[in-house]
């Protein structure tokens, strides 16, 4: 697994992985406190340190992982994220990436943590869901945070609910919206979370522009290992990005920690060739950020 990159990871502060709805409460944070620690039904959120990280990174053979920013629905707590990874990055430069949390519906706030995260080494923007943040596609400030990716030639990540999920699975991201968008700006990298909410295996009535990209976040809870070779035969293997969405357990009925290596034994024996492998384990995600400061 030589040269492997996770490029979907959360991290959290110790805190929250100590008392998570507790956490959630104090920082103002229901919708995130709602999906890893449900009320009244287990979690399949898994916790893990930045020592935990790196061993389990180790025993699966992982180069490097992007730590993502989560949908926050305050600025304060993307800041806190994003001080958080600023850190981890520092110290482990080798190991770790990360993308800056941002929360558009805080208006001037927003941009100025969301530069201050860059500043500080952060290669990306997201994950991000507009419709659990309460900003819309058109939202001048939402808009002013993708020209600032822009202008660093950085790329953003979104999150995608696939429309033929349970409701359960998260408020719905309407497909239009994310290709309007990605064809507006053609020069920004969009990655599209969890395929693209079966974007990148569906057929699509609409042309998926280039500057599109999805990564395999949480694969194992949402579709079977065919769900490789679909993509890969509809929208090509260079669109792909391994993520896993670690410290999520993709396993829930059998695994009660978190762990790399099942899913990566299951990319293994998807039936895609070695070259293919290659890439999606981390030669597309070397190259979408290789002019990228991380």
């Amino acid at each position: 697994m030589s040269g492997t990159i996770d490029a979907h990871i959360h991290m959290y502060p110790p805190e929250a992985a100590a008392d998570a709805a507790g956490w959630g409460r104090r920082m103002g944070e229901p919708g995130w406190t709602a999906c890893v620690a449900p009320s009244g039904k287990p979690s399949i959120q898994g916790w893990a340190d930045v020592p935990r990280l790196l061993a389990d990174m180790d025993r699966a053979g992982i180069e490097k992982c992007v730590m993502l920013g989560w949908y926050w629905e305050r600025q304060e707590t993307c800041d806190l994220q994003n001080t958080a990874y600023a850190g981890w990055i520092r110290d482990h430069p080798d190991r770790l990436l990360a993308f800056a949390a941002v929360q558009p519906a805080d208006g001037q706030l927003a941009l100025d943590g969301l530069k201050r995260a860059l500043d500080a080494g952060l290669c990306g923007v997201g994950e991000l869901l507009p419709q659990a943040q309460g900003f819309g596609y058109d939202d001048p400030w939402w808009r002013r945070a993708v020209e600032i990716a822009t202008e660093r030639g950085l790329p953003i990540t979104l999150h995608v609910t696939d429309p033929e999920a349970p409701a359960a699975a998260g408020p719905r991201t309407p497909f239009e919206n994310y290709l309007r968008l990605a064809r507006e700006y053609p020069r920004t990298p969009f990655i599209l979370a969890h395929w693209g909410g079966g974007l990148a295996f569906r057929p699509s009535p609409h042309p998926i522009p280039p500057n599109l990209f999805f990564d395999t976040a949480a694969s194992p809870l949402l579709y079977d290992p065919t769900v490789f070779r679909r993509a890969v035969d509809h929208v090509g293997v260079d669109r792909l990005l391994y993520g896993s969405d670690y410290p999520l357990r993709l396993y829930p009925r059998t695994a009660r920690e978190p762990d790399f290596r099942r899913f990566l034994g299951e990319i293994s024996n998807s039936g895609l060739t070695p070259a293919e492998q290659e890439k999606i384990l981390g030669g597309n995600i070397k190259k979408l950020l290789q002019a990228r400061p991380c």
